[in-house]
């Protein structure tokens, strides 16, 4: 029998198979194309989202117990690295969606794992991030430092946008409309060239991303004339360093 002839017929016998994985890496280093990186989170969401879960298992049910793949696949499905909603590789994979501007796709991620950690009758856990959620939706093994640290970073340079490039702050932010209070704003702090940086976004029209644009910066008051950067402003170091320990960053959004 010809090789491909073998493989159709295996793939006929086991039918689809999927890994979480191999999609992560595939977006985050900018192999795929944007119209397949779409066409990623739209496979993702068919074979790999369990609602029950609130997130995204690491692999399709392979049917089989395969210990020549190594230790996953030795684990009954649903469990550990065997088709658990596996936290560390769901947040790499939100991370790798907003890196590709699949910034609603990133959120229901993220969210998803919040919400599933926090529902304490289910995930009978206290606040953090497990490793793993079993297949009853209990949070095991918490705390994981390497999600939970993925978590804050996407938020940060991701969500909110905050960054560092070459030494330089990169104001990007890739916030959905819902994200912001009742008033308009939404406000994240954090370290930045030895200074305390207090970042708030406005978002007055309440302007969905893909929506809006910066429009003007205000830093401690002051109207500052920036670097535009796509999806965002740049300031440079040593403006940052120029300034008092704790800096108030105002960041206006208009309409694109």
């Amino acid at each position: 029998m010809a090789f491909g002839e073998t493989e159709k017929r295996m793939g006929e016998r086991i039918g689809e198979r999927m890994t979480l994985t191999g999609q992560v890496f595939t977006l985050m280093c900018g192999i795929a194309s944007e119209a397949q990186a779409r066409q990623i989170a739209a496979a993702a969401d068919r074979y790999l989202y369990d609602p029950s879960l609130r997130g995204y298992r690491l692999n399709t049910n392979f049917g089989e117990v395969r210990l020549n793949l190594g230790r996953a696949f030795g684990f009954a499905y649903g469990h550990k690295e065997n088709g658990a909603m596996f936290s560390h590789m769901a947040v790499m994979y939100a991370n790798a969606l907003y890196k590709r501007g699949l910034a609603a796709e990133g959120w229901r991620v993220l969210s998803g794992i919040y919400e599933q950690s926090q529902d304490f009758p289910v995930s009978r856990m206290y606040p953090g991030i497990p490793e793993y959620f079993s297949p009853r939706g209990r949070g095991m093994y918490p705390y994981l430092t390497g999600s939970a640290s993925w978590y804050l970073l996407t938020m940060l340079t991701e969500v909110y946008g905050v960054r560092g490039e070459l030494g330089d702050l990169v104001l990007a932010p890739k916030l959905l409309a819902n994200q912001f209070g009742a008033n308009g704003k939404t406000t994240v702090e954090t370290l930045f060239a030895g200074k305390t940086l207090r970042v708030t976004y406005q978002n007055a029209q309440g302007l969905d991303y893909g929506q809006y644009k910066i429009g003007m910066v205000r830093v401690n008051g002051q109207e500052m004339l920036l670097k535009a950067v796509p999806g965002g402003v740049k300031i440079g170091r040593a403006a940052i360093e120029s300034l008092a320990e704790n800096v108030e960053i105002l960041v206006e959004l208009v309409v694109r």
